[in-house]
């Protein structure tokens, strides 16, 4: 079942924390997605340049292929559309709680990932609890994050690493 022109937005792993107005994939029918389909396996069955806005909050770290998924998500966003992605940081207690992840992110890995894919970053940034974000360490990791991520990470743990990209015309 392919969807295609859906024109709005795509919310990918949902699970049952669901953005309003959007289609809705994800693996677990329990979730009762609009499209139920394991992202380990490619190509989704979604059509090229059907998405204005992607939303993909804590799923990439649970994939065996994120390139491959950053990809997929580039081909079925629409020249000019959005995706947000957000995982948690290396240095986050939650990115280890889970069995299921299979990866770390930190703040370079989606300039990594997303390397020679129609996509401008707009936005990239660690994000932090509270406490953190007070005191300021969520603006200095953000404007030194080589600096942050090599010497501060451990002492200042932070909590998740967010992209938000826009897909180019080339």
């Amino acid at each position: 079942m392919s969807k295609s022109s859906q024109g709005g937005r795509l919310d990918i792993g949902c699970g049952n924390n669901k953005v309003a107005n959007a289609v809705y994939l994800d693996i677990d029918p329990n979730a009762r997605p609009d499209i139920l389909h394991d992202l380990n396996k490619f190509p989704y069955p979604i059509d090229d340049n059907s998405f204005q806005e992607i939303l993909a909050k804590h799923i990439i770290e649970h994939l065996n292929d994120p390139v491959g998924f950053m990809k997929e998500l580039t081909r079925i966003l629409k020249p000019g559309g959005r995706l947000f992605v957000e995982t948690p940081h290396f240095s986050c207690r939650v990115a280890y709680s889970e069995p299921q992840h299979k990866l770390f992110f930190s703040y370079f890995m989606f300039t990594n990932i997303i390397q020679g894919l129609s996509l401008k970053v707009v936005r990239q940034e660690i994000t932090f609890y509270k406490f953190f974000r007070l005191v300021g360490i969520k603006y200095l990791a953000n404007k030194f994050p080589n600096t942050y991520e090599r010497f501060w990470t451990y002492i200042f743990p932070a909590e998740n690493v967010a992209l938000v990209a826009e897909k180019t015309n080339k």
